[in-house]
């Protein structure tokens, strides 16, 4: 079971918070994305290595450690555009936002839990940072919005669990 820190111990009984799973559909007082995000580069991850990960993933199959071909971390990368973006251009209200990535490839998120092309998404707060959460198949995937230095600096950490493998990055966009 997956940590979480809402968990609390009373009388010797474990009792677990709903909270831990769910993700509040009300967007936060000051948090807004709106706008025009550039890539810093030195203080972000590079990019995945698709043809790295294709080479170990492939070793893995050889090995009998991955049987899953549709899992691959190759197919949940091309699924997480914010993994190569080096702009974002934002519009956010209070049920939903768009994300358009390098003025190409545009993303529409509501709040809440959708079906959205093979995914179940879950988007919502948690903390005072915007979550979503993917599903598709065996693949998990994570992306945390972080608003830092006063709406300023935005952190995006992606984390995607797959039959493969497994792929952790955050990309770090100043406001324009």
């Amino acid at each position: 079971m997956p940590y979480c820190p809402r968990r609390s111990l009373a009388f010797g009984v474990v009792l677990l918070v709903p909270a831990c799973n769910t993700l509040d559909p009300i967007v936060p007082r000051g948090f807004d994305l709106t706008g025009d995000w550039v890539l810093d580069r030195e203080a972000s991850d590079a990019p995945p290595d698709l043809e790295a990960i294709r080479r170990r993933e492939d070793r893995d199959v050889v090995r009998g450690r991955q049987s899953d071909a549709a899992a691959s971390a190759t197919f949940a990368v091309q699924d997480f555009p914010v993994l190569t973006a080096t702009r974002l251009e934002v519009e956010q209200d209070d049920v939903s936002m768009g994300i358009r990535y390098d003025g190409t490839l545009y993303r529409d998120v509501s709040w809440g839990e959708r079906e959205r092309h093979l995914w179940r998404v879950h988007a919502g707060w948690d903390e005072g940072d915007l979550v979503i959460r993917s599903v598709r198949g065996g693949i998990k995937g994570r992306e945390t919005f972080a608003l830092e230095r006063n709406g300023t600096l935005l952190r995006v950490t992606v984390d995607i669990e797959t039959g493969g493998q497994d792929v952790r990055s955050v990309r770090v966009y100043r406001r324009r």
